[in-house]
């Protein structure tokens, strides 16, 4: 039996961004129906039963946080995923308050937001989470499909695609020890052309910073031998 399409409906007056979402969500396999105002929204929803909602903090004269509040309320089953220009923390406490799952600040990448709609449509469709798509280890987890990193408190954070590699690899290894051969081959897909000493001491110094903020992970250093992904002793 074919599995059905994820319902998104996203609102937000930028119709140049909100078209160019729409076509790299539909690219991706979503289903996605687009609004440039708020009117009309409540019975888009009774319609289109979407499975999750994007809504825009500021559309026009709105207040999309009030709005969506309002729809919320109706609709306490329908993750609400706010996307906004504005970053404050303040913006962002009242728009989780609103009942909004996440809070993504522009610019973002299409993938990052698919990372949010799949973590939580996962939730609400209780899908199981396959292996191909999803690697857990320790408090977090790999989506392999969208190249980001879940952490246990639900942010999301975009990886580089040799950050996703190496971490990848290590992950594949836990509590081995990988070689710098071995880990420069993962990060650059085998293109030995390209391997870069200083280049794997950055990335792998953005991951220690990454997993240092919010998990129980660490990756350790055997000199002479490679790396390790191991659990912290905190």
């Amino acid at each position: 039996m074919k599995e059905s399409k994820v319902k998104v409906l996203l609102v937000d007056d930028d119709t140049l961004l909100g078209n160019g979402v729409v076509e790299e969500l539909n690219n991706r396999g979503y289903e996605t129906t687009y609004m440039s105002a708020t009117y009309g929204v409540s019975e888009a929803i009774q319609q289109f039963s979407p499975d999750v909602l994007i809504f825009d903090v500021e559309i026009g004269k709105d207040n999309g946080i009030q709005v969506a509040q309002a729809l919320f309320k109706g609709n306490p089953s329908l993750p609400i995923i706010f996307i906004s220009s504005h970053h404050d923390d303040e913006r962002k406490e009242a728009g989780l308050q609103a009942g909004a799952v996440a809070y993504i600040d522009k610019p973002f990448s299409v993938k990052l937001l698919s990372a949010h709609i799949d973590r939580f449509t996962r939730m609400t469709k209780k899908k199981p989470e396959s292996s191909e798509q999803i690697m857990p280890i320790g408090n977090i987890q790999l989506d392999i499909s969208n190249r980001a990193l879940i952490f246990a408190n639900g942010s999301i954070v975009d990886l580089r695609q040799m950050e996703f590699n190496i971490l990848k690899e290590l992950i594949a290894h836990y509590n081995d020890v990988v070689s710098r051969d071995q880990m420069c081959y993962a990060a650059w897909e085998g293109q030995s052309v390209y391997f870069n000493d200083q280049s794997l001491n950055n990335y792998i110094h953005r991951l220690r910073i990454l997993l240092d903020k919010d998990t129980d992970l660490e990756i350790q250093l055997h000199r002479s031998m490679g790396y390790k992904l191991k659990e912290t002793k905190k």
